[in-house]
């Protein structure tokens, strides 16, 4: 394969899995929602920047990062609420720990040298920090300054509800 087509068959794999990996994200969130006996209306808000296409419940941005789960009404329970606020970071978590299984199973079960193994190492390790990282940014309490500016994170969110009972 073509040096040049090679590096772009990686960019826009990864972008295309960035965007997948915050999609589960806030689908992870759904889930929570929806265990937490949650009504079936929601949106999914996928990437920031310009609008690439909204589609029935979701929006999807150009820029895979930041994203967020727009429920009906909020989950009556504090119990609900932490499952909901939760969903989201613990399928970060999950897609972290599969892109490390998927980089060591390629790293020692597909031939050094192949095109396969020289596409998936480095898309599998990206993709590894990249939920890892999404997974520490959203779990931290902390009010985002940059991407999704006024936010608050999941871990914030539920701190603010656990102080709520003491």
């Amino acid at each position: 394969m073509d040096l040049s087509i090679d590096y772009f068959v990686r960019i826009i794999l990864i972008w295309l899995l960035c965007l997948l990996s915050v999609l589960l994200h806030e689908l992870g969130h759904a889930l929570g929602y929806r265990i937490s006996g949650g009504k079936a209306e929601w949106k999914v808000i996928v990437g920031s920047g310009p609008k690439l296409i909204s589609v029935s419940r979701f929006t999807f941005g150009l820029i895979p990062a930041g994203g967020n789960f727009v429920p009906a009404e909020v989950p009556e329970t504090d119990k609900g609420q932490i499952i909901m606020f939760a969903g989201g970071p613990f399928v970060s978590l999950l897609q972290a720990v599969l892109y490390w299984i998927i980089y060591f199973c390629i790293s020692g079960g597909i031939q050094p040298g192949s095109s396969l193994r020289e596409l998936l190492l480095p898309v599998s390790s990206f993709l590894f920090y990249f939920n890892l990282f999404q997974f520490l940014f959203t779990i931290i309490p902390m009010r985002y300054r940059i991407v999704c500016r006024g936010f608050e994170s999941d871990g914030l969110q539920i701190i603010h509800i656990l102080k709520q009972n003491v």
